[in-house]
């Protein structure tokens, strides 16, 4: 069977004549789309390449998207089951017909059968409640509404596997059930859970929450193999309120968490059917101080909530105010991004769940565990790259997101990296992260003379925005003497940086746009002590920052005086100078309007003949483009053609969905290949547009800032809460959402299980009833599945990776991803370097002078074929986790469970515990056949030396 894939149908459509309005057009298709993404280690999200399966047939991916996250979800209408997410073989596929995107939620509408079915992932962005943004839980919603107004029997149903507790497969997991009175839920735990640990990057130290508000009523649940619980819905539209106490590995077993409700007979449902998934660590950081303590630092939750069972009940009973908050920001976002395009309104909407769920919210507790509600600190995981904590360059680059959501955030992220280096009054300059490769340990700041003058100058401005947006000067009085040393660094060592390390991995000496950034730094280090009152300091800022950006613009000018340089005296070399944004960030206007304006004049040039995914950060940086970097840049020029050409590099870059990961920071722009930065903070910059809309606040030097909040307790380690609501929004507005034309997908698959298990799945297109045209990127089309696209860093044997095109299929494929089948209708595996583009990193990339493992890369996904080849190997019987008709018994019959295949002839030949073992068998396969895939795409380590 070929897989009905998602974009594949979605643009020849654009031409259909049929109009069935369901809601906006969708008008960004990026290759991945947020699910459940809320912190580090809960990263959850659908593959959506044009050449991917729909949700109905897919399973969900953690973000590396090489472990898959079994969860299923499906609606039984009328005795009929069908599927809405989940590759799983029980049920009808449910048809996609929209699907929308928000920076809050992600949304499918799907007809099954007589019903229509709205399925919202929402995983809430609270960033005025850090309470509400630290509880580590997302939503997942289903409402149904009748096609032809008659009344149908309703069941829904959903479970998660234990694939959630640890990318370490074979490791054993236990489980429980609880009912609080309020709530429902599962959770499942290692049996042997390692503290800060990751395996694939899941953590090993976790517990998986699944849980219903008992507000639904009729609910019933049970624990079981997959299989089982499955069929039971399928049957009998109910579950059996029994798990199984056969505590088991991960795989090959696959047990399952699910939870029902029974709606009755409706045309609609009166309210949303809701289900909460949550992945709880606690502790969540472990943070040496300046003092060379060790604390264990607990989610910010704690300081409302005494134990998991009420924040289990708030959050499973706060679907409708979550909704509602979201709604209003969803709006206010995409409404003041719209102002400056559709496309940039896109690429914004794409990142604010990405962005946020990089950040681990905590709360200090004293030698003897207490909690310390003062000592609040925010963490950062370079996610998508490396392990690094509180990496300081993207701090930088999430800056904008952060200040336009809540100012207040920036301040608790930079305070653990000034507390920890008061004391290093012999390092002159500041530090890179607080920890290289160790997250979520914090050891203390990692230094590198060589990146002084970046991180000096990404602390400096940083610093000062956090003061200028919150009003919170607290920072400023509190750690003076520390930026002042940074800005005494770099008053030095600025305007000629040598051989100076940036944040791009570059080594090229005297780069321009690094000695900028310390130039401002110096400048904003002068508005700093003014802000401090020290006017003195000022004044002596404010003329050394004159002159070097006078010795700066001699240096950085090109012989003919028409442009920047990428670096002094070469003539060759040019630089989008993405660190002018800070002076308009920051609202210095120190550098002149001429260099700006011939700046935007050059970069026009460079547009005519750039790629169709932009440009490059500069001339030495070998094609490669950053996401955050290249928005800042667009915030900068002069002239609204410029930056809209700008803005379009990266709308196309997200709009790719040809290959595959998970909206990348870095990639090479002349073929969109993905270099790293997946699903991470970096794609936080394309805020740029937004943070420049902000007004300054009056800076106050007492920690309560403008909020009128508490303060924070000075030196000692504690963090500033003062202006925790301090850089709220500004009230936010709710506008309807015009309604708009979609597309509606309807395709139909068959499955049947014939004699012998011998499963013969086609795929039968069927009339596809279309509204008007949606929106057809111009510069991202559809591609039909037999074209030959380029997959970009393919591996070359005994070469590495390079550039050069390949085949996203075999030349036999249709339409899905490294497997086909040639003339003769044999299954054909395609070349694992045909449809994959690497994504490697070197130490440089993030300033480590020890060799670290590669960036993750994403894999495509094989289809369902897998399970046919499968079936030609032999099966064995996989016992159910309740081998009687009491799921939870570890005694009684192998044939107790009477679950045949309904109408199958086969059924009366094969006992349904056979049955239902050579089901889990080939699901064991199958899984097995994609992970191995993915394990085998992955290039290997690249390492530098020093």
């Amino acid at each position: 069977m070929l897989p009905s894939t998602l974009w594949s149908f979605l643009f020849p459509l654009v031409f259909s004549s049929f109009v069935n309005a369901q809601g906006p057009v969708q008008t960004v298709f990026p290759a991945a789309i947020p699910l459940a993404v809320k912190t580090p280690y809960m990263s959850v999200w659908y593959q959506s390449l044009n050449s991917s399966a729909s949700l109905p047939n897919s399973w969900p991916y953690f973000w590396g998207l090489q472990s898959i996250m079994g969860w299923s979800g499906k609606i039984r209408v009328n005795g009929t089951t069908y599927k809405w997410m989940g590759e799983d073989n029980t049920g009808t596929a449910a048809t996609v017909t929209n699907i929308q995107v928000t920076p809050t939620r992600t949304i499918f509408v799907l007809h099954a059968g007589p019903m229509n079915v709205t399925v919202t992932f929402l995983s809430p962005v609270e960033p005025d409640d850090w309470v509400k943004q630290s509880i580590p839980f997302s939503y997942v919603s289903v409402e149904a509404e009748s096609l032809d107004g008659n009344s149908y029997p309703v069941q829904v149903y959903s479970d998660i596997s234990a694939e959630w507790a640890s990318g370490n497969r074979s490791s054993l997991v236990k489980w429980n059930n609880a009912n609080t009175g309020k709530s429902v839920y599962h959770q499942i735990e290692l049996q042997d859970p390692k503290q800060n640990s990751e395996y694939s990057h899941q953590a090993q130290d976790g517990k998986v929450y699944y849980a219903i508000s008992t507000s639904q009523s009729r609910i019933s649940w049970e624990i079981d193999f997959n299989a089982n619980t499955r069929n039971q819905f399928q049957l009998h539209g109910a579950l059996t309120n029994v798990g199984s106490t056969t505590f088991s590995s991960i795989s090959p077993v696959f047990p399952v968490f699910a939870l029902a409700v029974d709606l009755g007979t409706i045309k609609a449902t009166s309210a949303p059917v809701t289900w909460s998934v949550g992945y709880v660590r606690d502790p969540l950081i472990t943070y040496t101080t300046a003092t060379g303590a060790t604390q264990q630092r607990r989610p910010y939750y704690a300081t409302q909530y005494s134990n998991i069972n009420d924040v289990i009940d708030t959050f499973t009973g706060d679907y409708s105010g979550a909704l509602s908050r979201a709604v209003a920001l969803d709006q206010k976002i995409m409404n003041d991004a719209a102002k400056i395009s559709s496309q940039y309104s896109d690429i914004v909407t794409l990142s604010v769940r990405q962005t946020m769920s990089a950040l681990d919210f905590t709360v200090g507790t004293d030698s003897k565990g207490n909690l310390q509600p003062n000592d609040v600190k925010i963490f950062m995981k370079n996610l998508g790259t490396d392990r690094r904590i509180d990496p300081v360059e993207h701090i930088y680059i999430a800056l904008p997101t952060f200040l336009y959501l809540n100012a207040s955030i920036c301040g608790a992220l930079l305070q653990p990296l000034l507390d920890t280096q008061t004391v290093l009054t012999g390092q002159h300059f500041a530090a890179q992260d607080l920890g290289n490769n160790t997250y979520p340990v914090a050891p203390g700041p990692n230094a590198a003379a060589q990146a002084g003058i970046e991180q000096s100058g990404n602390m400096l401005i940083s610093v000062l925005a956090h003061a200028r947006i919150s009003g919170d000067g607290s920072l400023l009085s509190e750690y003076y003497a520390t930026l002042k040393r940074w800005a005494d660094y770099l008053a030095s060592d600025s305007a000629s940086p040598g051989n100076q390390l940036s944040v791009d991995a570059e080594t090229t000496a005297n780069l321009t746009n690094l000695a900028l950034k310390g130039v401002i730094g110096v400048k904003a280090m002068a508005e700093i002590s003014r802000a401090v009152g020290e006017d003195a300091d000022a004044t002596q800022y404010d003329n050394q920052a004159s002159a070097l950006f006078s010795t700066w613009l001699s240096l950085a000018t090109s012989s003919g005086g028409s442009r920047l340089l990428g670096s002094y005296g070469n003539q060759q070399s040019w630089s989008t100078m993405y660190n002018l944004f800070a002076d308009k960030l920051l609202g210095l206007n120190f550098v002149t309007q001429s260099v700006i304006d011939m700046q935007t004049q050059y970069l026009s040039s460079l547009l005519t003949t750039a790629p169709q995914w932009g440009l490059p950060i500069d001339s030495t940086s070998s094609q490669y483009g950053n996401t955050g970097w290249t928005l800042f840049t667009a915030a900068v020029v002069s002239d609204n053609t410029v930056r809209d050409n700008i803005i379009k590099g990266i709308y196309n870059h997200a709009n790719y969905n040809r290959t595959g990961g998970v909206f990348p920071e870095r990639y090479n722009v002349g073929n969109n290949a993905a270099r790293n930065g997946f699903a991470g903070v970096g794609v936080g910059g394309v805020f740029s547009h937004l943070a420049l809309t902000l007004s300054n606040q009056t800076i106050s030097m007492n920690a309560n800032g403008t909020s009128g909040t508490s303060a924070s307790s000075g030196g000692s380690g504690s963090s500033n809460i003062g202006a925790i609501v301090g850089g709220v929004i500004g009230g936010l507005v709710i506008v309807g959402i015009a309604a708009a034309i979609v597309f509606i997908l309807l395709r139909k698959r068959r499955k049947q299980q014939e004699q012998q298990l011998q499963y013969e799945e086609q795929e039968k297109p069927s009339l596809l009833v279309q509204t008007q045209a949606p929106h057809r990127p111009s510069l991202s089309p559809y591609y039909p599945p037999t074209a030959l696209a380029p997959a970009p860093e393919s591996f070359r044997a005994g070469n590495g990776w390079d550039d050069a095109p390949r085949s996203l299929h075999s030349e036999t494929t249709a339409g899905f991803a490294g497997i086909g089948t040639n003339s003769a209708g044999a299954l054909q595996v395609a070349n694992p370097a045909q449809g994959y583009a690497a994504s490697t990193y070197t130490t440089a990339d993030a300033y480590e002078n020890t060799a670290m493992v590669a960036s993750p890369s994403p894999a495509l996904v094989p289809s369902s074929k897998a399970r046919e080849a499968a079936l030609n190997r032999t099966q064995h019987y996989v016992p159910s986790a309740a081998t009687d008709s009491n799921v939870g018994s570890q005694t009684g019959s192998s044939s107790s469970r009477d679950l045949p295949s309904p109408g199958s002839a086969a059924s009366q030949a094969i006992s349904p515990t056979d049955v239902l073992g050579l089901r889990a068998e080939v699901e064991n396969l199958r899984r097995v056949m994609q992970e191995i895939r993915a394990e085998r795409l992955e290039p290997p380590p690249e390492y530098v030396e020093d």
